[in-house]
């Protein structure tokens, strides 16, 4: 079971799914995490093309991003999964559908609306 937790940075995506996984049974994954991770993995067949991605601005190409996080679900004990960052566009929930289809039920999408002035001032604070 997955639901999908979006918004703009410092929107407070982290801050809620941890609440989230406190008060009820869901492990967060968080897709950027493990896109990082994978990229410094010198043993990733796809971390230097993961690197060039990021560094570009660009979006990772969604098979390599959806296979991270099927696996990240496969490996876990856990049955019901916070993906954050994801998807991130419509190409990215085709995607989803195209590799995972049936093996998780996706419950729906949780949207964190943020203003712009807000998100600069919580993140600033990150930095602090």
């Amino acid at each position: 079971r997955v639901l999908f937790v979006l918004g703009g940075p410092g929107a407070g995506k982290g801050t809620q799914c941890e609440k989230i996984v406190e008060e009820f049974d869901f492990e967060h994954l968080s897709a950027g995490e493990l896109l990082r991770a994978e990229r410094r993995n010198p043993d990733s067949v796809n971390g230097q093309l993961i690197e060039r991605y990021i560094k570009e601005g660009l979006i990772v190409p969604v098979d390599i991003t959806v296979q991270l996080l099927l696996s990240a679900m496969q490996k876990s004990k856990q049955r019901n999964f916070l993906i954050d960052g994801f998807p991130r566009n419509e190409d990215n929930l085709m995607g989803w559908q195209r590799v995972v289809g049936g093996q998780a039920d996706v419950l729906g999408c949780l949207f964190f609306d943020c203003s712009e002035s807000v998100m600069e001032k919580r993140l600033l604070a990150r930095g602090k």
